[in-house]
């Protein structure tokens, strides 16, 4: 290769990066002013159980209707001592959500739709099923105060090094508006999506049950760990595959 052509190679290289870098910085900005996150506000009939942070949400829509979803092991540190299973008991009074410091926009559920008593609320039991662990919530909506525009799914699968973006709070953003973290589409391994964060803190807790979106805003998958990498000090999300979730939408009646 030429001196000429090589730095004309060079600086192709040097465009391609800044590019890519514009439009990362553009997608997050953008996502950062579209009104996706909430965080669920959890109130008991004995008070002494209540939760008004208990991590993430978010809206979907399927076929005219809206859900409201979030992470499943959020019941872990939102439920009364009676909840052994993926069931209120009759123990919940209102499971609400709503942006985090503005609980003048709002949504109330209505029901649990994936109650199941065989499910135990305990950390060993999502442990020890962690390979087929379906790691969401669904709930039907009574009352909507927000002016959000629902997420809809994504249907095509994703590819290595795709980004995403995380979109909520963790327990340390205690202000302003949502967060948007910036992560690359690894692999996907049983229900679990692995993503490589780009931009976004090292340490999530709190930011369970957030939506994982692509650049146009599709639903993809939500939180549900993550930690850094011993070796390579990475910062590694777990972020469960919202295609179970979407195929139990689709087949309410």
């Amino acid at each position: 290769m030429t001196f000429a052509k090589t730095i004309k190679f060079r600086s192709a290289i040097v465009v391609t990066i800044m590019t890519t870098v514009v439009i990362s910085c553009s997608t997050t900005r953008r996502l950062k002013n579209t009104q996706i996150g909430l965080i669920n506000n959890v109130s008991y009939q004995d008070p002494s159980f209540d939760n008004s942070n208990a991590s993430n949400g978010f809206l979907v829509v399927y076929n005219g209707k809206t859900y409201a979803i979030t992470a499943k092991h959020v019941l872990m540190i939102a439920k009364t001592d009676a909840m052994k299973f993926v069931d209120f008991e009759g123990g919940l009074k209102q499971w609400k959500m709503h942006p985090k410091n503005d609980s003048t926009k709002y949504i109330i559920t209505d029901k649990l739709l994936n109650t199941n008593k065989k499910d135990s609320l305990t950390w060993s039991y999502m442990d020890t099923n962690w390979d087929t662990y379906e790691d969401w919530l669904v709930f039907s909506v009574k009352e909507n105060k927000t002016n959000y525009t629902p997420l809809l799914f994504r249907k095509k699968p994703l590819k290595k090094g795709e980004r995403l973006y995380a979109v909520g709070w963790t327990y340390k953003d205690t202000t302003g508006p949502q967060r948007a973290y910036e992560y690359k589409f690894d692999n996907t391994e049983g229900n679990f999506h692995t993503l490589i964060q780009t931009r976004g803190p090292k340490n999530m807790g709190g930011l369970s049950g957030a939506p994982v979106v692509d650049t146009i805003g599709r639903i993809v998958g939500l939180v549900s760990s993550g930690s850094e990498d011993e070796n390579t000090k990475e910062v590694v999300l777990q972020a469960t595959d919202i295609q179970h979730a979407f195929e139990f939408i689709s087949d309410i009646k």
